[in-house]
């Protein structure tokens, strides 16, 4: 399991790593005890970097975990007397780490959550443009999610701002010979083990290293499943009904007439004018993360809801709009593909306001139903973006046709 070292103690002999459970590996390193012991630690397997003075500023954008290996760049760039501006991005404000140690190297510290439960929401993209709009930046680096570190290089890329990014790929042996952390970098076969970790960013195969990141999702959602005890697979069924505490909490957050008073949503447009001269993009642009989650409060998560009669391939669309609201956006399109392979497409071409939103309660009140679709096609952009796109769990055959 490959790790960035976040700090180091000579004297004391001791280095700091910090670790998110995702996999088997570290689920099982998070649940050691104080005292407790690993096999080995091998290191350091990567290249030396010289970080010094630059005329102008250097921005660091770090995402979720990637803040941990990105302080020690933010303290080394300091040192060398440079002014520093730094990005912390995470879905939300339990996921921004070490904010007081980045601070302490930084001229400038810039949060942005998805949610918006912590400093401005939005994605980190918003914030790094933000600071080149209004100063000359002369490098970029970045760390964090592999979706993420793309589109910051394509922002930087647009710029023209020099951008490394550190990479945390898949590893083996940690010697270059298994060629398990293999990527393409300007068209050259290049090993994050011994090339690496820090890379150009605008000649990196992003989608490449992306496939092949996922190549072991299935084996590794199996040896999870090992960890599991009944009484999870209980509670995971529990979470699915109208009556898990989360909804209910999210019913008495507000009153069904507050929810029906808010307005619908209306779907962004290209602006006419642009689009008479261009072919290249949807008119339709989607919702933002914010108008979602507020389309997604008027629902009233109906006991007898109509909108799964409605809809021909029984989504459940109560729990997928609720888990909207609550900033759950990939588990609200997990919920639409248990029964929809193509929730993206049904989100733009199904013909809701026939099927789904003719049933909706809001109806009876006259008002505007809820947009159903707006929210499918949202969820479903939201998780491909993401690059963390879920596998529906296909049943077993049971031989009967």
């Amino acid at each position: 399991m490959p790790l960035t070292i976040a700090g180091s103690d000579l004297k004391k002999g001791t280095i700091t790593l910090v670790v998110q459970e995702v996999g088997l590996s570290s689920t099982r390193l998070c649940e050691l005890n104080e005292g407790e012991s690993i096999t080995d630690v091998v290191g350091p397997t990567r290249t030396s970097y010289p970080y010094r003075k630059i005329r102008n500023s250097n921005l660091c954008a770090g995402g979720g975990v990637g803040v941990a290996p990105m302080l020690p760049i933010v303290q080394a760039l300091k040192a060398a007397g440079n002014r520093v501006i730094t990005v912390l991005a995470g879905r939300n404000k339990d996921l921004i780490i070490l904010e007081k140690e980045m601070r302490e190297s930084s001229d400038e510290v810039i949060i942005m959550t998805d949610d918006g439960s912590y400093g401005r929401k939005g994605l980190v993209t918003e914030g790094v443009e933000e600071v080149i709009k209004r100063e000359k930046v002369d490098k970029c680096f970045c760390i964090g999610p592999a979706i993420m570190m793309k589109f910051v290089c394509l922002l930087t890329k647009k710029y023209e701002i020099p951008t490394d990014v550190s990479l945390n790929t898949i590893m083996v042996d940690g010697t270059g010979m298994c060629g398990a952390c293999r990527i393409t970098v300007g068209g050259k076969t290049k090993f994050v083990c011994v090339d690496g970790p820090e890379f150009d960013g605008h000649q990196v195969d992003f989608d490449e290293m992306l496939k092949r990141m996922g190549a072991f999702k299935n084996i590794e959602r199996e040896e999870m499943h090992k960890l599991e005890s009944e009484c999870e697979a209980t509670k995971e069924i529990d979470e699915k009904s109208r009556n898990a505490a989360w909804r209910q909490e999210l019913r008495k957050s507000m009153k069904p007439k507050e929810r029906t008073a808010i307005p619908r949503v209306e779907m962004n447009e290209l602006d006419a004018k642009y689009r008479s001269h261009s072919r290249k993009e949807e008119v339709n642009q989607g919702l933002t993360a914010e108008q979602a989650v507020t389309e997604s409060k008027r629902c009233l998560d109906c006991a007898n809801p109509g909108c799964m009669e409605g809809c021909p391939v029984g989504i459940d669309i109560p729990r997928f709009i609720k888990n909207i609201e609550r900033g759950e956006f990939l588990e609200a399109a997990k919920t639409l593909k248990e029964t929809s392979a193509l929730p993206a497409v049904c989100g733009r071409v199904c013909p809701q306001e026939k099927q789904c939103e003719s049933k909706c309660i809001h109806l009876k009140m006259n008002e505007k139903p809820v947009a159903i679709g707006y929210l499918e096609r949202f969820a479903a952009d939201y998780e491909r973006e993401s690059g963390q796109i879920s596998v529906p769990v296909i049943a077993e055959k049971t031989a009967s046709k």
